[in-house]
This record gives structure tokens, sequence and C-alpha cells, in this order.
């Protein structure tokens, strides 16, 4: 059984654009996205359709599920349909006064059709306007475009943002990997440092208050930073891993990010060695780029 197709992740930037024509008109319909929190959708249309910024919201909201979204449609009548109304009720008081009048004076000759409509407003044409079903249909089509168009641009996007992202990531591993073999030697500058100290702390005697024992030993433990590289490794594979997955990424990445961030904090307090300390501002710089970077992506 064949795995399910991923689709690519999306930046929340984009821009799509689609039209519909028919013979009673054309509409465009144009959408701009930018960074939300949430999805969040502004469907702007001319007066009188206000009724369809439901379906359209719906229509948009099935392909794209996070970022502010505008959504400008343009309606312009091509045609307008023309009707021929009779007023039955006149043209019925125009007969009848007609009648009376050829009675009382006494006049001859039939009386026709051409008589009645000759008359004032026996007979009207009206322009009826395009019915909200026409124009629905049109600003459908037309959404369906621009929404494909917007999902492509995003999804391009998208693909430059992750490919940045790896590389990011590709400089943080090779960070980590040089601390990893710089924390040996950077240990034992650290612990000839501390054995200095704990000489002032302790003096030559072996013996101490236990407030100063308890001190050394904290400076001790502060010195391994082991498992935050550790972690860090860890937080990189499972970054690596949310990008190779499903979409809907950036909340999760930006967590993950966050968590970087920690630890690259932890162990640039712990670690008081030059070389090493260089390697965690370049850890930072990185992971700031990646934050600023996630804060686009779907």
């Amino acid at each position: 059984m064949s795995a399910p197709r991923r689709n690519p992740i999306q930046s929340m930037t984009g821009y799509g654009r689609g039209g519909a024509r028919s013979p009673v008109g054309h509409v465009t319909v144009e959408l701009r996205s930018t960074n939300h929190r949430y999805l969040e959708i502004e469907p702007r249309l001319s007066n009188g359709l206000s009724s369809l910024q439901g379906p359209l919201t719906e229509l948009i909201r099935a392909q794209v599920r996070r970022g502010r979204v505008e959504a400008t449609v343009s309606t312009h009548a091509d045609h307008t349909a023309r009707a021929v109304r009779f007023d039955a009720a006149l043209l019925q008081r125009y007969y009848d006064a007609l009648v009376s009048v050829k009675g009382r004076f006494g006049l001859k000759g039939p009386l026709t059709l051409e008589h009645l409509l000759a008359l004032p407003q026996a007979i009207s044409v009206a322009e009826e306007p395009i019915s909200t079903e026409q124009w629905w249909r049109l600003i459908r089509e037309a959404a369906q475009r621009a929404v494909t168009d917007l999902v492509r641009a995003r999804q391009r996007e998208g693909a430059k943002l992750v490919a940045d992202l790896r590389r990011q990531m590709q400089a943080m591993r090779a960070h980590v990997a040089a601390l990893k073999r710089r924390l040996p030697k950077a240990q034992a500058e650290q612990r000839r440092q501390l054995r200095e100290r704990l000489r002032d702390l302790l003096g030559r005697e072996a013996g101490g208050s236990v407030a100063q024992l308890e001190q050394a030993a904290s400076l001790v433990r502060d010195v391994d930073v082991h498992e935050e590289l550790v972690r860090l490794e860890s937080h990189l594979g499972y970054m690596a891993h949310t990008l190779a997955g499903q979409p809907l990424v950036g909340k999760r990445l930006d967590f993950i990010a966050q968590e970087l961030m920690r630890e690259t904090n932890t162990t640039g307090a712990k670690v008081n060695d030059p070389e090493a300390a260089q390697h965690v501002v370049e850890l930072k710089a990185c992971i700031e780029k990646i934050r600023e970077q996630v804060q686009n992506l779907e």
C-alpha cells in the first residue's frame, strides 16, 4: 500500500488571482495573504452581494488553513436583460374608457390593440438586474482559480523558507559538533580554573564549611554541558522530522526553536571558553533566523 501523498509546506504570504466570464458579465477575484496566528478571511464584495460572503469564505477555508486573507471581488455586468411588461389592469381601464367614449359620441370603427398600446404606460420595458445566483456562479469559478493560484504561490514561498531552515539547521549541527570537539579542552581548562577557585574558597586544608562544600559541588556540576548538546541534537532531529511531515508546521517549529534557544543559553552560561562561546553565539544567530522564518510558515 502506497504512503499518503503529503502536501507541500506553505508560507502564509502570497497572492492569487482568478477570473470568470459569461454572457451576463465577468468577475475578478484577488487574494492576498499575510501572517496571522490563526485563519482570518476578509471578503470584500460590491454592494448587493454581501450574502455571498459566507460561501466565499468557506470556499477559501477549504484550502487555506492559516493566515490573514483579503479577498477582493470585482464584478462587471456586460449585458443586462430587458423585460417587456403589460399593465393588464391599466389596459382594461383604457378599454372600458374608450368603449364609453365611442358610445357617448357615437363614434364608428373598431377598437384595436394598436389603439390601446399607443396610450401612456400601457406597455413598458424594464432592465432586469443580474441575479445573485448568476453572480455566485461566476464568483465561485473565479475564486477557485484564485485560491489555486494563491496556494501555488504560498507553496513556492514555503519551499524557499524550508530550504533556508535546512541550511540553518545544517549550520547548527556543525557548531554543535565543533562544541563537542572543543568540550574536553574547555572542561579541562574549567576544571583547572575551578581548582584554583576551590583553593581560594577552601584554603589549604581539606575541610570546609557545609556552605563552602555545597558551593564547590554546584560549581563542579556546572562544568558539563553534554546533556545540553544531546538535547540540541535531539531538537534538531525533531525539527527535521517535522519539516518532512504534514503541513501546518509553523507553530510546532516555533516551539522547537524556543527549546533550541533554551539549551543554547544554558550551554553558553556553563562553558567559560572563548572558542566555545563563539560557537554559542553562532548557534543563537541561526536560531534567531529560524524563529524569524517559521513565523511565515502556515
